[in-house]
């Protein structure tokens, strides 16, 4: 699906939701430039030899992720029905052209490589379960298990090597873009992210548009950043017009919210996002977050998350309230990322009539483990440091899954193919500008 800002996919194994993914690395890397300074790329290493090398291997490795994929009509067709029976797996469990391997407790695997080659991202399948080794290099393994009739469980794996950083340095980079921007407030910021970053504007702006960058230190010595990003279809469709089509048919109606909260209640990442709006605020001190509200204190490694999901497709207005789960930071000397837990229903947006099919199906992803969902870097000595996606969900069949599947598969329809060819373009070309912009600074 369409551009971040929309869209934080708590339900990763939806074929929709899948889309939702990769367009949330490329909004995280708009807030990046949108902060983003001089100094930042040199928190890439711990030293300007390292930070070069470190800076381009990650942006080299992300940008080929969205080039020119190639892919085996075995995968382009197991992508189509994967999308359409995400929530209804008993239409491919059976489907032996699909799956690679059998495992013994009644699982179907799936599994493909990738590989830059020339001006193409080769995607071929394959079934090793060995992770990448060389730089851009990534690996997908879906697996389908039925845990009795009519229930069925989803799990991804996604592996990208993405060269030598270290997974602390990540944190860094943002560190220092926050502590850079306290001290040069909202002007500077600007000033330095236009002079330094012309080429990644360039590359932005022809979607988004930086309309608000507020900062505000207050008594206790913290800043809070106030950002406003406008999404511009209008202006894409000169350049990129199925892509600036899907946007305006499948955002524009949509509403969407996620907050970060501790257990005593205070925020500490609060974003927002409708009409082609999309509001983040943050507050920091010495570049580490700080509660939104209050005295400046350490972040919590136990979290709280807080989501909400609203979107219009064909005639009916689907989502969700309050997606409650719990957020907690993963920080160990080699990685760093999150793990999200969701075990509690949401409030369903869904059509009237459709309330009568509720309950027990909509119920089940939440019961037991919940609905998993680890993202993290994880950095091993003399081997590539690996960006790894991983989630679970369990669906129980029915009538109303049926037909939220049949909306869904209709959105995701309408992604692959020129749309999503466009789409990662414009991914790929965004992250290029920014390696050459940081080529340039270091």
């Amino acid at each position: 699906m369409p551009c971040l800002p929309f869209g934080a996919s708590v339900v990763e194994l939806s074929a929709v939701n899948q889309r939702l993914y990769s367009r949330l690395l490329t909004a995280l890397f708009v807030v990046f430039a949108a902060s983003a300074c001089k100094q930042s790329p040199l928190s890439f290493g711990n030293s300007i030899a390292a930070a070069r090398s470190n800076a381009d291997e990650l942006l080299y490795s992300v940008s080929w992720r969205f080039t020119s994929i190639q892919r085996t009509p075995k995968l382009i067709r197991a992508r189509q029905q994967f999308g359409h029976y995400a929530l209804v797996p008993s239409g491919v469990y059976n489907d032996t052209s699909l799956w690679m391997s059998y495992g013994p407790d009644s699982s179907r695997i799936f599994a493909n490589d990738g590989y830059p080659a020339a001006t193409q991202y080769i995607v071929v399948p394959h079934s090793s379960a060995e992770q990448p080794k060389n730089l851009a290099e990534s690996r997908e393994v879906v697996r389908l298990r039925r845990l009795r009739d009519g229930e069925y469980e989803w799990y991804t794996n996604v592996d990208v090597a993405i060269g030598h950083v270290g997974a602390e340095d990540m944190l860094d980079v943002l560190a220092t873009s926050l502590r850079m921007g306290e001290r040069e407030q909202a002007a500077g910021v600007r000033n330095d992210y236009r002079t330094n970053f012309p080429r990644t504007r360039a590359m932005l702006g022809r979607l988004y548009s930086l309309d608000t960058l507020r900062t505000v230190t207050d008594a206790e010595g913290a800043t809070t950043f106030d950002l406003g990003i406008r999404l511009m279809p209008d202006t894409l469709a000169k350049v990129m017009p199925n892509y600036a089509n899907y946007i305006d048919k499948y955002v524009r109606k949509g509403r969407y919210r996620i907050v970060v909260r501790d257990r005593t209640g205070a925020r500490w990442f609060d974003a927002s996002a409708g009409d082609y709006w999309l509001h983040i605020k943050v507050r920091s001190k010495d570049g580490h977050l700080a509660p939104l509200e209050g005295a400046v204190r350490a972040m919590p490694e136990n979290l709280v998350i807080d989501a909400s999901l609203q979107m219009k497709i064909l005639l009916f207005t689907i989502g969700f309230d309050h997606m409650i789960g719990d957020f907690n930071i993963v920080k160990t000397p080699h990685e760093r990322g999150y793990a999200v837990r969701f075990g509690k229903e949401p409030q369903w947006i869904l059509p009237p009539t459709v309330h009568y099919f509720l309950k027990a199906p909509l119920s089940r992803p939440f019961q037991g483990r919940g609905i998993p969902i680890n993202v993290g870097v994880r950095d091993t000595p003399g081997a590539q440091t690996i960006l790894n996606r991983r989630a679970s969900l369990v669906v129980q069949e029915s009538a109303i899954l049926r037909f939220i599947n049949k909306l869904s598969g209709t959105a995701v329809g309408d992604f692959l193919g020129p749309t999503e060819r466009e789409a990662n373009r414009f991914n790929a070309e965004v992250f290029r500008a920014l390696r050459q912009d940081i080529a340039g600074i270091l």
